[in-house]
């Protein structure tokens, strides 16, 4: 069983590591560099899926340019946050 208080990684970890990761009820999830989760390019829109099959009760996203080109940019990083809306 792993133990821990906090985890720090990448995205690319993220991904890779996401069979013993996945399996973890996690109470907080930080995303520094929230923009890299904006749109919908494969390797981007599939980091945005693994993370949204992670339990995790409480997200928080950390970025500089949350609107930077336009308005579905916000709407991905809105259904990160609350994918059942």
């Amino acid at each position: 069983q792993i133990k821990f208080h906090v985890l720090l990684t990448s995205y690319e970890l993220i991904t890779i590591d996401q069979a013993v990761l996945g399996s973890i009820e996690w109470a907080c999830l930080v995303v520094d560099e929230a923009h890299r989760l904006k749109n919908n390019q494969s390797k981007v829109g599939s980091r945005r899926l693994v993370l949204n099959s992670y339990k995790i009760d409480y997200k928080l996203l950390l970025t500089g340019t949350p609107l930077q080109n336009n308005l579905e940019e916000l709407f991905h990083l809105l259904n990160f946050l609350t994918p059942e809306r």
